[in-house]
């Protein structure tokens, strides 16, 4: 199965390890299972419902955003005047990570950046290659991409994401390009013709305060009023937004918005969520009678179940980077870290009920060609599309398990397959 997954990305990298210790020198760095990720017909029927309800919800949120002062306010906390103006939202979609519990899937973050959506790709073109029936047909991205974007363009990675550099060019010629169009990747340290050219971002818009050549990119292209895509839109890449479904201030606002029914499903599938500083209008109320989140490190490890996470806009905000599982720290680290984030005004912080992966069982094979079983917790990440009139339509999808670790991530010891 190497070889056909090999097959399928051409001359393109995955990654590029950040250090040295996690090269692994093969091509596709992580461990290869033999099939795909099976899912029953209730999972199937669970994820198309979540992709309806998730985008449902994120166009809700954004229309919150734009009408209620209050959630104006608290997601532009620590972003530059230049995205806090009245940019239409335009993604081409949004990625729910979802984990698989025993109680169904528990929807941990959202994504709307690429990276990973290459990879989701080759894992389905090379499955599929060996006759495996997978969940999204083939042509569904390449499809869905040309119908939803210009015929040329440039997609543009920075200096923090070049690990990833393999998969905005295999992005770039495999799935943004075709039949006359022309897209091509370039890293931002790289002259290229951005003055007319449609521009896909595969860097994060907090890099504006720390990269000058990212700053410069979007100066231009916002300056200019040229195709930016995802729009400059931070608002709607905090994992602040979670937060909303579970805050009373807004419970009558997303009823009317969505339907209850919809709502109640979100919040079966949405973790119990507020933002620090935000506390009393969690509606469940805090655990135990606390009435601020640092007091969450006196409680008993097991009462301590929580996930503090940084909401976004900065650099610890991506790739498993600022979140910290509290129940697995001591009473002082946890403290300290809830105090931190009660201090920071330059960005969001998030706290999460933890939900606990259930352990599937999977195979990989290693580099001697021998089947190797796995009780992996499994981490679904599926890409819905956001175009207004396709909402929630599955583009593509994959799945990523690890043992030994609550950080479900695709790295060299985890299994990357594609989902039938």
């Amino acid at each position: 199965m190497r070889t056909e997954l090999e097959a399928s990305l051409g001359d393109h990298s995955i990654y590029h390890a950040r250090r040295s210790e996690f090269d692994t020198g093969e091509r596709i760095p992580f461990r290869v299972s033999p099939r795909p990720l099976e899912l029953s017909a209730s999972q199937k029927k669970e994820l198309a419902g979540i992709g309806a309800d998730t985008t449902a919800y994120y166009m809700a949120v954004d229309r919150l955003y734009r009408s209620d002062e209050r959630v104006r306010d608290l997601l532009d906390t620590g972003k530059p005047e230049m995205f806090t103006g009245d940019h239409a939202a335009q993604y081409l979609f949004i990625r729910p990570d979802l984990i698989i519990t025993p109680q169904g899937f528990s929807l941990c973050e959202v994504e709307t950046s690429p990276f990973g959506l290459a990879l989701a790709e080759v894992l389905n073109h090379g499955y599929s290659s060996v006759g495996f029936d997978t969940l999204v047909d083939t042509a569904t991205l390449p499809e869905y991409v040309h119908a939803n974007t210009p015929v040329d363009g440039r997609i543009i990675y920075s200096t923090k994401t070049q690990a990833y550099a393999g998969q905005m060019s295999f992005l770039a010629e495999q799935v943004f390009s075709g039949p006359g169009r022309n897209w091509q990747a370039y890293s931002t340290n790289e002259p290229c013709d951005t003055d007319s050219s449609p521009i896909y971002r595969g860097f994060y818009l907090s890099e504006a305060l720390t990269d000058p050549n990212v700053r410069l990119l979007l100066d231009n292209q916002m300056q200019q009023g040229q195709p930016l895509l995802p729009s400059p839109t931070p608002h709607l890449e905090e994992k602040a937004n979670l937060a909303f479904i579970w805050d009373r201030r807004f419970d009558a606002y997303f009823k009317k918005e969505l339907g209850p029914g919809a709502v109640t499903h979100l919040r079966h599938v949405i973790p119990p969520s507020w933002i620090v500083g935000q506390e009393e209008f969690f509606m469940p109320g805090l655990p135990d009678g606390i009435s601020s989140s640092v007091g969450l490190a006196t409680l008993a490890k097991s009462k301590r179940a929580f996930v503090l996470k940084h909401s976004g806009f900065g650099e610890h905000s991506s790739w498993a980077e600022g979140v910290t599982f509290l129940h697995d720290k001591s009473v002082m680290n946890a403290q300290s870290a809830l105090i931190d984030s009660h201090r920071d005004t330059s960005a969001l912080h998030i706290i999460q009920e933890f939900k606990k992966g259930m352990k599937v069982p999977m195979q990989y094979i290693d580099l001697d060609g021998a089947y190797t079983d796995m009780m992996a917790k499994v981490r679904l990440t599926p890409y819905y599309s956001f175009v207004p009139g396709q909402e929630g339509k599955l583009i593509a999808v994959k799945a990523t398990g690890c043992e030994n670790t609550d950080f479900i991530h695709a790295s060299s010891t985890s299994i990357n397959t594609a989902v039938s």
